[in-house]
């Protein structure tokens, strides 16, 4: 016997086998024979999966059809099939069924003895399914050819070692199994606490009161002073000096209970907002590859807070003619208001955006704790239909963005709402 060039050395009492001298290795037909309606099933690749042969969605063949094909390959329980032709892999063991059926472009693998266990060969398959596909042959359909699969390395425990070797993987992938079944239960519980913590939030029963605060009315006079003076100063323009009223009833019956010391305010009398653009996707002047201007849509807003890459890049050239050279600069908050409504994010660098999302600045405030109340609370705000009747459809539009009412704490709570909440997400996003 050849000496076989083995990857590692092996315990005592295992021994480095070839599969094709250690069990019967054969393949499928790799004819198509005439289909029918009902008959006898007919097993490929895409019939092997998740440690089960799949019954249902099978081929149906004629029973002369199969009875040749089975001269060579009659599959009996215990055996082991394997795709060999496409996806390779996806070893399972045969059950015992009784009726016959036949199988295309699969691998076989028959025992040699009763004695051999077939859950060890299908799990060291399965194990190795990596290796076994950068084996295989052809270009856009890969193969396993028979005398490869006979060429498959294995290493050999002995037999009661293996029965304890298939126990204990099948123990861990059934406590892997529930462990992915919780993780989803988890990640549902995780969205709906972050809900209810944000909801408590809002109603001013996170952070204990202090009697001792600014009321948040204070806040809204140096915000009306900012404006005044931005508006001297010609960067906004009068109309932006006229402010909005919350109107009084049931959609906002959620904030009646406020704290003494908070406010409702419409979004419009705290920040000013600008709607972004989408530069014409024709002109390959405003686009680029390369290195170049970022440019945000929906669909690079993400959970991590600060957005740091986009999909896509504008052109200097774009930022200019489109945009008039005005940028949003890093640290700027952004929501989402089409579509996917109230997703908000901070940029990581200077960008531009499409116009279903808008950059909105506070026109007052004091280290950006208001920027970071309102990425907290737009999300919720703009998504609920308890607090305002005017999400009806799958846009805001610019009414809509002006009157979203917002519930104002003082500068103090803000803060400490802020740490608190990001805190707990932090929290939910390790345990999820």
């Amino acid at each position: 016997m050849k000496k076989l060039d083995v990857p590692y050395e092996l315990p005592d009492g295992w021994e480095w086998a070839k599969l094709g001298s250690y069990m019967d290795v054969r393949d499928g037909t790799h004819d198509t024979p005439k289909y029918f309606d009902s008959g006898i099933p007919f097993v490929t690749s895409k019939n092997l999966g998740d440690g089960k042969i799949d019954f249902k969605n099978v081929n149906y063949i004629s029973d002369e059809d199969s009875q040749k094909f089975n001269q060579r390959s009659r599959v009996e329980a215990g055996d082991i099939l394997m795709a060999m032709i496409g996806t390779i892999g996806k070893p399972v063991v045969a059950p015992k069924v009784e009726f016959e059926y036949s199988i295309k472009n699969v691998a076989l693998f028959k025992r040699l003895t009763i004695e051999q266990n077939s859950k060890f060969i299908r799990d060291y398959l399965q194990y190795s399914e990596k290796r076994l596909r950068k084996c295989a042959s052809g270009g856009n359909q890969k193969f396993l050819s028979l005398k490869k699969l006979k060429e498959i390395l294995i290493p050999i425990p002995p037999s009661s070692e293996q029965k304890q070797i298939v126990s204990v993987l099948s123990d861990y992938l059934s406590l892997v199994e529930c462990i992915d079944s919780d993780q989803n239960a988890l990640q549902q519980l995780a969205s709906q606490l972050k809900q209810k913590v944000l909801d408590i939030a809002m109603q001013g029963k996170l952070v204990p009161q202090d009697p001792n605060d600014e009321p948040a009315s204070v806040l809204l006079e140096k915000i009306r002073a900012e404006k005044q003076r931005l508006y001297e100063e010609g960067k906004i323009k009068k109309k932006d000096l006229v402010e909005t009223e919350i109107v009084k009833d049931g959609d906002n019956a959620y904030y009646q209970n406020l704290p003494d010391s908070w406010e409702i305010v419409p979004l419009k009398n705290i920040v000013n907002y600008r709607i972004g653009k989408t530069p014409n996707t024709k002109n390959k002047n405003y686009w680029t590859n390369h290195e170049g201007f970022p440019w945000i849509s929906i669909a690079d807003m993400g959970k991590d807070k600060y957005i740091g890459r986009t999909t896509r890049k504008i052109t200097n050239k774009a930022v200019e003619e489109v945009f008039k050279g005005i940028v949003s600069p890093k640290g700027t908050l952004i929501m989402s208001f089409k579509l996917s409504i109230g997703k908000t994010n901070l940029l990581g660098k200077n960008s531009v955006h499409n116009e279903a999302i808008i950059s909105i600045f506070p026109y007052w405030d004091n280290n950006n704790v208001l920027r970071n109340y309102l990425y907290l609370v737009l999300p919720i705000i703009s998504n609920s239909g308890e607090t305002i009747s005017a999400i009806k459809g799958k846009t805001l539009n610019s009414k809509k963005i002006d009157v979203l009412p917002i519930p104002l704490p003082t500068i103090r709570e803000q803060q400490e709402i802020n740490t608190k909440v990001m805190l707990f997400l932090r929290i939910l996003e390790i345990i999820s």
